[in-house]
């Protein structure tokens, strides 16, 4: 069985760089080489984020050898392009996943998000990779999303789940409501990745845009610009690119741009994470590295990520990373109205990354009904942070010992 995968024009669509890739340098230079390598594995890891950077991590752990292609660089991707939270929950309110999944669901899905929190903080401490557990606020800008913080805190505590709850603003800033969880954190997204890569010692081969994956022998042919693999297995981690690589995503992994800007430094006016207007906003202030001296205000990064809402057509079907000056503005609107001190903050990055939205917002993990060998793990709705390791850890699951997925079953969605 043949496939034909990435097309040849996609490397072309790449224009901005986070914040976070240019602080640890990334891109980085290219390396010469003259053809493709000839390369032969268990496992052939496609996709060099976060889910690809775990499944790598998990091998290692396994004693399973892997190698792991990315079409440009591990970290150039939505996980370098992230706001770099670390927080329990998905998109929706507790209350709106408990009306949507069914109790069971929900709570074995924060449970999920908050094993992920912790394993990723855990992580990022023996890694050496900046990370803060600053707490987060969700915030209410209107009396719906305020009605659905406070169902969610009843349900949340029913269920054991540590929040508090206000039905004011925690900051005086014009919110009509705010749900704390103390727990949960930030992070420096491109760094964790690129060290937990490291950590798992895996072979990368960066500029290996898969082309096709064909079933040969007892095994799989994995070709790329970079290398040509011969594997056992095959796992997927290509989130909002998926439906370019295999017929099997399409109508399911639906790409769409996320944009964000961060500012110069300013004083430091809010030390948590924030998330508001039912997840279409989020921010947080990254503290500088060097702080001044003593009696000076602490300065931090104004970084604000949304708006996708006020251009849902507009941002959908993209694989870009481009900005558009309608979001830019749109979010820079955002920060006027509710953290005015910063608006006048002249911005230092503005960038763009793709997400992959599946049908009932929950991640896919299977194998490919075609292609047996072939295995998934895509799909994040936006937080592949929040569950990326959890889901991750299915997949393997999945791929090593035969364990069902669960929740995440990509069989759900048909063939």
């Amino acid at each position: 069985m043949k496939r034909v995968f990435m097309p040849s024009s996609f490397l072309s669509h790449f224009a901005t760089t986070s914040f976070w890739q240019q602080s640890i340098g990334l891109p980085l230079p290219a390396a010469e080489q003259t053809e493709p390598l000839a390369l032969e594995t268990d496992l052939c890891i496609v996709g060099g984020g976060v889910i690809g950077s775990s499944i790598a991590w998990f091998a290692r752990q396994a004693g399973i050898d892997a190698i792991l292609l990315d079409a440009r660089q591990p970290a150039l991707g939505a996980t370098g392009r992230n706001a770099g939270m670390a927080l329990c929950g998905i998109a929706d309110s507790y209350a709106s996943a408990v009306q949507q999944y069914g109790p069971q669901t929900a709570k074995e899905l924060w449970q999920l998000t908050i094993d992920n929190r912790e394993t990723m903080l855990g992580l990022a401490a023996a890694l050496g990779v900046p990370h803060q557990r600053c707490g987060s606020w969700l915030l209410a800008d209107c009396a719906e999303e305020a009605d659905a913080l406070a169902a969610s805190a009843r349900l949340l505590q029913a269920d054991g789940f540590d929040n508090h709850f206000t039905s004011s603003d925690p900051f005086d800033r014009g919110f009509l409501a705010g749900l704390h969880r103390p727990a949960d954190g930030v992070i420096q997204p491109a760094h964790f990745n690129r060290a937990l890569i490291e950590a798992a010692g895996v072979r990368v081969v960066s500029g290996a845009a898969v082309t096709e994956i064909r079933a040969e022998g007892t095994g799989l042919r994995v070709i790329s610009s970079g290398a040509t693999v011969a594997a056992r297995r095959v796992l997927l981690a290509t989130n909002g690119y998926s439906a370019l690589l295999h017929p099997f995503f399409q109508g399911k992994v639906h790409p769409h741009r996320g944009q964000i800007q961060v500012s110069e430094p300013a004083p430091l006016v809010f030390p948590v994470a924030g998330y508001s207007h039912f997840g279409y906003y989020y921010f947080r202030q990254v503290p500088e590295a060097n702080q001044p001296g003593p009696g000076q205000p602490e300065m931090g990064r104004w970084l604000i990520d949304g708006a996708r809402h006020l251009s849902f057509a507009a941002e959908a079907g993209h694989t870009d990373e481009n900005v558009t000056a309608r979001v830019q503005a749109d979010i820079a609107a955002y920060t006027a109205q509710y953290f005015p001190e910063l608006a006048a903050v002249p911005i230092s990055h503005r960038w763009a990354g793709t997400m992959g939205f599946t049908n009932d917002g929950l991640p896919l993990v299977g194998e490919l009904p075609d292609l047996p060998g072939v295995f998934y793990c895509v799909g994040f709705n936006g937080h592949g942070m929040g569950l990326g390791i959890a889901v991750a850890a299915r997949a393997f699951g999945l791929m090593a010992e035969g364990s069902h997925p669960g929740i995440f079953d990509g069989a759900r969605t048909g063939a």
